[in-house]
């Protein structure tokens, strides 16, 4: 009995190792060919549900999770990828039923409730979604330091004369996108803001009446700290309302006229075009799309394309059938101090983005520059938010996969709308 349950520890331990590695055929084969030989041990379950989970075989996913469960019922780990694999493919119904499941065995789970929230505001149960996105602060990341925290959390109190440290959290695009709310804060109060982001990300901020540090400075001492994506909820809450776009985003006036006299030599429309997010990202098998699939835009007569996909997804313009139309400035931009200073001096110069969902496009839409964003059949959270009277972006314009992985009709309506496009 010892012995079995040394080989599935190490047999788990490889394989894990191996799906981080994104080496997946080798770990599917050694999985597979373990559940042949040792029976109904949900931790190898568990991992095939997982390596599936990440490379978006969503159905294999749900059966190896299913089993799981069979197995052993008290499995944070399957409640939170089933749920989100049935959330993958608009099952509503079916996810909801999973992450409530769960919850009732393991009350109160961050794990499962951050996962669940989600759902929630998929389904539009805004209230009840950004509750459980709170959940987050529960997190081994997140209590390292919030626990060093001496100052009271703010929940929506006056602030008039008062002082707030708000926290960054979550990628470059969460973090552009919601930094509005810093500035909506400056004008319903008469407040003094500190503000702690990442140092490449300073320079936006350079106008900005509220005060920047960094990660590693000391932290002031104020009456009041907040998440960033905390802030959304409590004006939410408290004015029934999202935040519209404010443009804070100040351009280089010497990167612009640089780059400006680079692309000037392009003949034609300039549309920038990025079609690889961070693969390290859950959610990339969904968002991002292969280079080839935009083939039928090339077709396009005056024309032409601008490479805003730096690093991994980049090496595709070298087999791509029309890669003479693309213009790949990718080793030359962003290389400094600054995140995205680059991007944003091309961004001003170009007629229109068209864009997964990746800091480009907050970026970008931030700017109010002409964007198009690619959105999959399950989209992230916010964009289910925005309703008739609301969108985050007044420059931004969508379009949603009909059928999950297929991007067929996605490209066939931007082809449409590019034949007939006033730039």
């Amino acid at each position: 009995m010892n012995k079995i349950k040394l080989n599935v520890r190490d047999i788990s331990n490889l394989a894990l190792s191996l799906i981080n590695n994104k080496q997946y055929q080798k770990a599917e084969l050694i999985l597979l060919n373990a559940i042949k030989q040792i029976d109904k041990n949900h931790f190898l379950y568990n991992h095939l549900g997982y390596l599936y989970f990440e490379t978006g075989q969503l159905d294999k996913c749900i059966y190896y999770y299913d089993l799981s469960l069979k197995i052993e019922t008290n499995n944070r780990e399957a409640y939170c990828n089933l749920g989100t694999a049935y959330l993958f493919k608009n099952e509503y119904n079916l996810s909801k039923e999973v992450f409530e499941k769960g919850l009732k065995i393991l009350p109160n789970n961050e794990n499962i409730l951050i996962a669940y929230s989600q759902l929630l505001f998929a389904m539009k149960d805004i209230k009840k979604a950004f509750i459980a996105f709170e959940s987050r602060k529960k997190k081994k990341s997140y209590l390292a330091t919030l626990d060093k925290l001496t100052m009271c959390e703010w929940k929506g109190e006056n602030l008039n004369n008062k002082s707030i440290l708000i926290l960054s959290e979550q990628g470059i695009g969460d973090i552009v996108q919601f930094s509005r709310y810093i500035f909506e804060l400056e004008k319903k109060f008469s407040v003094k803001i500190v503000f702690k982001v990442r140092k490449k990300l300073h320079y936006l901020f350079k106008n900005s009446n509220f005060k920047i540090i960094g990660p590693n400075d000391p932290i002031p001492n104020t009456d009041f700290y907040q998440c960033l994506m905390t802030l959304p909820a409590i004006f939410f809450e408290l004015e029934k309302r999202f935040v519209p776009n404010h443009n804070y985003i100040i351009s280089d006036k010497k990167l612009v006229k640089y780059w400006k006299k680079k692309i000037n030599s392009i003949k034609g429309h300039k549309i920038g075009l990025c079609w690889q997010g961070d693969p390290n990202y859950g959610r990339d098998f969904m968002r991002s799309v292969p280079l080839k699939n935009f083939e039928k835009l090339f077709l396009i007569p005056d024309l032409n394309f601008i490479n805003f996909t730096k690093g991994f997804g980049s090496e595709q313009i070298i087999n791509f059938k029309y890669k003479d139309k693309i213009y790949d400035y990718s080793n030359e931009f962003d290389n400094g101090d600054n995140s995205f200073e680059d991007t944003i001096a091309i961004l001003e110069n170009i007629d229109l983005l068209i864009t997964i969902d990746t800091a480009v496009a907050h970026i970008a839409s931030t700017m109010n520059v002409k964007t198009w964003l690619l959105l999959d059949y399950s989209a992230d959270w916010r964009w289910h938010v925005q309703k008739k009277k609301f969108n985050w972006y007044d420059n931004q314009k969508f379009f949603r996969q009909k059928k999950i992985y297929s991007w067929n009709d996605v490209m066939e309506q931007i082809v449409s709308k590019l034949k007939n496009y006033k730039f």
